[in-house]
């Protein structure tokens, strides 16, 4: 009984697994590693939240970047600082809809694409803390218009690779 409840999670998981935004890729994309690399949560997370992205069936943004967010000197800062050019193509090879850091430019508040002068949208990862080797919290998201969309994120590590899941903000409506 227990081997045929075991096959039978086995397989719950594998027939879950392609619609996971972790997994939503096209077939033909390359694995980063992020995921797996207990040196680097930050990248984890921009993995992360690009993947939910990209997932979605309507992106409100054409143009999106991935950035380097632990150099932010401010919401209106005019270069965006790209990531490390290996990085960077691990991450276009995974998502083909991703645009290279020179792909966005800062006018004002606003984000545009630097060909088209369409409006984009920065992704980055900032504030990284890690309190242990296993255990950081950072937040993760975007920038674009005036507007962000991050979130506040606990990561990790369970000893293959880090676990992502929201950090509550403990605010209180009333």
């Amino acid at each position: 009984m227990r081997r045929f409840i075991a096959v039978l999670l086995v397989a719950l998981c594998a027939a879950c697994a392609p619609f996971l935004p972790r997994y939503s890729v096209p077939q033909d994309a390359e694995a980063t590693g992020f995921y797996e690399d207990q040196q680097r949560p930050d990248l984890a997370l921009l993995e992360f939240r690009l993947a939910n992205y990209f997932a979605r069936d309507e992106r409100p943004y054409e143009t999106v970047c991935a950035v380097d967010g632990s150099e932010m000197k401010g919401s209106q800062q005019e270069v965006p600082v790209a990531l490390d050019a290996d990085i960077e193509r691990k991450l276009l090879r995974r998502f083909p809809s991703l645009t290279p850091a020179g792909g966005c430019k800062r006018e004002g508040l606003s984000v545009k694409d630097s060909d088209t002068g369409v409006e984009a949208a920065l992704f980055d990862v900032h504030d990284l803390e890690c309190e242990s080797a296993d255990k950081c919290s950072a937040w993760g998201g975007y920038y674009a218009n005036g507007q962000h969309g991050w979130s506040w994120y606990w990561l990790e590590w369970n000893g293959r690779n880090w676990k992502i899941r929201p950090r509550d903000l403990g605010i209180v409506l009333t």
